[in-house]
């Protein structure tokens, strides 16, 4: 399979971060605050160090965008894509929507990307061509199930719409249009497992986009930045099953001009 050797090293990225933070989880970790206002916890750092250390020996020419470093290793075709605790907030108050976010990109290309939620022993991942998977935390490679999104919904009015809106976003209305779920992490796990149609992601960062992204284009989904692309660095990234997209999509460029 293309991609086999950075896809077993994406799932050992994953165990590792998987490991390390449940180690963290529920014993309060040391917290400050970046400029944003937003915490970073010494787990986050942890984990983050770690992941780098491996990449350093397994991929030493490969470069790295991490949530809390930035960017390291120059101008690489191969840039590993990493958030080592998506999440933040809900696992320090001991909730279970946290885990980890890797994505390799090469050629501008995403090939490779894993996403986890290791208290609920399960992860997704996928690879470019390659498809989209379900999988237990535990041998994720053998205990693996196809992903597809199918979507129950054939119309806006019906769809079951998640994500996370900045104040006086300009599709706030929409709310009143379908059936909102608001989620204040990444909400793709509920796409891709059926429990929403479409999930609205502005103002997101790469890293938490790249995984997501590459995840629900395997599956069959539509993913849109609201200027005919898929760029991961815009305001906007929406990701929908193909019932909804279209009158979605034109709803909300509409919307945003």
């Amino acid at each position: 399979m293309e991609n086999d050797g950075d896809i077993r090293l994406a799932h050992r990225l994953v165990d590792l971060a998987d490991s390390l933070a449940l180690d963290y989880f529920e014993r309060q970790p040391a917290v400050r605050h970046k400029d944003d206002g937003s915490p970073v916890s010494e787990a986050d750092l942890a984990v983050e160090k770690a992941l780098l250390a491996v990449l350093a020996e397994e991929r030493p020419g490969d470069a790295v965008l991490s949530e809390e470093c930035g960017a390291l290793g120059g101008a690489s075709h191969r840039r590993w894509i990493l958030d080592p605790i998506d999440g933040t907030v809900p696992f320090l108050a001991g909730g279970r929507d946290w885990g980890t976010h890797v994505a390799l990109e090469a050629e501008g290309e995403l090939r490779v990307a894993v996403l986890s939620r290791p208290t609920e022993g399960v992860r997704w991942w996928a690879s470019r061509g390659g498809g989209a998977f379900a999988s237990a935390r535990r041998e994720p490679l053998s205990t693996s199930r196809p992903l597809r999104i199918l979507g129950g919904a054939m119309s806006l009015a019906d769809a079951r719409v998640g994500g996370f809106l900045m104040p006086d976003s300009p599709v706030e209305p929409l709310r009143n249009r379908v059936r909102w779920t608001e989620s204040p992490v990444c909400a793709v796990a509920d796409l891709l497992e059926g429990r929403v149609d479409a999930v609205i992601d502005e103002g997101g960062h790469v890293w938490d986009r790249a995984p997501a992204a590459l995840l629900v284009a395997e599956a069959q989904g539509r993913v849109d930045d609201l200027c005919g692309g898929a760029r991961l660095d815009g305001r906007w990234l929406v990701y929908a099953a193909r019932g909804v997209a279209p009158e979605l999509f034109q709803l909300l460029r509409e919307t945003v001009g």
